[in-house]
């Protein structure tokens, strides 16, 4: 094929593209309760969570899961535990 061929050559791409972005807070408090008399909360880490959301209807349902540890002092704060 010559050069001018080349130049005289124009392809059109149409696509079709969904797009959607959506936000929302919300927020939850669970209540662990350590077997010892707790004096001072050290840390907390959030482990193993998981999340799956569907669209249900017009809306979408996110459902998850998710491990938690807290690291605490007790006894006067001369022991410490993970609960």
């Amino acid at each position: 094929m010559s050069s001018t061929n080349k130049e005289k050559q124009a392809r059109e791409i149409v696509t079709k593209a969904v797009c959607g972005r959506g936000r929302k807070f919300s927020e939850a408090t669970h209540t662990v309760t350590p077997s010892h008399k707790t004096v001072t909360i050290l840390g907390a880490w959030v482990i193993n969570h998981t999340y799956r959301a569907d669209k249900v209807g017009e809306t979408v349902e996110v459902s998850g899961t998710y491990e938690i540890n807290i690291w605490y002092s007790y006894n006067n704060n001369t022991d410490m535990n993970v609960s």
